[in-house]
């Protein structure tokens, strides 16, 4: 996880126990398992990047 995306999860956590109501606070909820379900997925993403650039049989 990046530090953009560390520090939108620490904001997330920390607006959903600020939040009001119900709605907010699954709101915020979910927006934290958004955030680290993208971070997998980029990750993931850079990996295939890396694995296909070193495939010399794709060359």
């Amino acid at each position: 996880m990046n530090d953009t995306q560390t520090w939108l999860l620490t904001q997330a956590k920390t607006w959903e126990q600020e939040a009001t109501d119900y709605r907010q606070r699954a709101f915020y909820h979910e927006l934290q398992a958004m955030i680290k379900e993208q971070a997998e997925r980029l990750e993931l993403a850079e990996g295939e990047v890396d694995g296909r650039t070193w495939n010399h049989e794709a060359w």
